[in-house]
């Protein structure tokens, strides 16, 4: 049973919204799934929804590549809601019956169809160590090509971030879905990845001319985030290679940084934490230094680097960065931090929250996926590679 009540009627929300509803529910001829939890947020229930939309219904990458790697996000991150609605999805793309075993039982890749294996590959890389050989990523990049992988990426993020909302809200599939089998073992907290590679693995698109020169239609959205942001950088600069996917994560983004209840020190706390466990010296070089202005310790930030424990801390704090390690490290969070939580600050507050982790890890998957490195000088939060 979810944890909260789910959105699956227009009655269910004020009226203002009902057009919103209306809208969200002709795409599917229904309101389900993570739907139902993110409409408790409606302001952020629109462009949520439209990064899911474009890769559906736009994106590049073939339905048998996307469909798998979802599946290994949700096995990755034992989310029996997605797997329950992807796997039947991907074995009618073509997956094969060896590779959805493997995938299963977290197994080996000996045998498998070769592009099925390196999609497995892939995504089992980025999401267990927060960085990907050059042996795995190299192969895709030169079949796929920069605007392909960079597509194949943001599925994997974004069904991540779905995964992390579902786990959350304990939204399970109905009765007699494909089940999930049984939950592989949660690792032992990993040492730090190495830092990034010495330049990212394709060309950053930060100036106009570069954006018309990867794609005509990119100079729109260039002009909308520099214009936004002041500059086009980090992981929009990687995005920009899909423009329309580009600027789907950026509404988003927008949102949490400018709309969101969530206080400002809560959302940079919750920021680097999700910076931290996915090892992303780019997120944490431009947010650390965010929290220390919107009044996060220096101990506190001190503490979250270096992985301690959260005993002495403000206990909003304790909270914020406790549910961010229990959503990422073990894919569900007690009920108890849940219920303290929902009850001191409502259930639209708790999913801005959850959406907030979601989001950045669509951010530093495309971070380190592509090997984006913070500016000489940044803030060190990983020792530096050999």
């Amino acid at each position: 049973m979810a944890r909260v009540e789910l959105i699956q009627n227009k009655e269910d929300i004020a009226p203002e919204h009902y057009p919103l509803f209306t809208e969200l529910a002709a795409l599917r001829g229904r309101i389900s799934g993570p739907s139902t939890i993110m409409l408790h947020s409606p302001t952020l229930a629109r462009p949520w929804n439209e990064v899911g939309e474009y890769l559906h219904r736009r994106s590049i990458v073939k339905p048998q590549h996307a469909e798998l790697a979802v599946s290994v996000a949700a096995r990755e991150y034992d989310c029996a809601y997605v797997w329950a609605a992807h796997v039947p999805q991907a074995r009618k793309a073509g997956v094969s019956k060896a590779t959805f075993a493997a995938v299963a039982r977290g197994e080996t890749l000996v045998g498998l169809p070769p592009e099925e294996a390196a999609i497995v590959n892939y995504t089992r890389q980025l999401l267990r160590d927060n960085r990907v050989d050059s042996a795995v990523f190299d192969p895709l990049l030169a079949a796929r090509g920069v605007r392909g992988m960079v597509e194949l990426t943001g599925w994997i993020g974004r069904y991540s971030a779905l995964s992390f909302v579902l786990n959350t809200f304990e939204v399970l599939p109905a009765a007699g879905k494909e089940p999930l089998p049984d939950r592989l073992p949660v690792p032992a907290l990993r040492k730090s990845a190495r830092a990034p590679l010495g330049a990212p693995r394709v060309a950053l698109i930060s100036s106009r001319d570069l954006a018309m020169q990867a794609d005509p239609a990119a100079p729109p959205v260039f002009d909308t985030i520099a214009e936004g942001r002041k500059s086009v950088r980090g992981p929009f600069a990687v995005l920009m290679h899909s423009p329309p996917l580009c600027q789907t994560v950026f509404d988003v983004s927008n949102h949490l940084r400018f709309a969101s209840p969530l206080p400002a020190r809560t959302r940079e706390l919750v920021t680097i934490v999700t910076a931290r466990e996915h090892d992303c010296p780019y997120v944490w070089a431009s947010h650390a230094a965010a929290a220390r202005r919107e009044g996060v310790s220096d101990a506190t930030i001190t503490r979250v680097r270096d992985h301690g424990d959260t005993a002495t801390l403000a206990p909003d704090e304790a909270d914020a960065v406790d549910f961010t390690r229990q959503v990422l490290r073990n894919h569900r969070v007690t009920q108890t931090l849940f219920d303290r939580l929902r009850d001191a600050h409502g259930v639209p507050w708790l999913v801005e929250l959850t959406a907030l982790i979601g989001h950045y890890r669509v951010i530093t998957a495309t971070l380190n996926a592509f090997e984006v490195a913070p500016a000489t000088g940044a803030e060190q939060l990983l020792a530096q590679s050999a």
